[in-house]
């Protein structure tokens, strides 16, 4: 069996801050990147990635759908999502 493994860089004001793995069968998981990890001075890609005392989360799993809410939020729907991804060639 061969797996069918893409990924998206995920940038936050221009810098790469991790990646969007596509694990195949509609699984997808999200991992900040070191450099991200280690920068105290890191800017918030959003709260939802912060625990209760404000450090940054790294512990997702795979998630059984096409995107973790938070990414699958930020898209249209419809015809311009469909459009936005033919012209990212997605």
């Amino acid at each position: 069996m061969m797996l069918d493994v893409s990924f998206l860089t995920v940038k936050l004001h221009g810098k790469p801050i991790g990646t969007l793995t596509h694990l195949g069968d509609e699984r997808s998981i999200f991992a900040f990147n070191d450099a991200y990890i280690g920068n105290a001075d890191r800017e918030t890609l959003g709260l939802s990635f912060k625990d209760q005392y404000g450090e940054l989360r790294n512990d997702f799993r795979p998630i059984k759908v096409k995107l973790m809410p938070f990414f699958s939020n930020l898209l249209p729907e419809g015809r311009l999502r469909s459009y936005l991804a033919e012209k990212a060639g997605v």
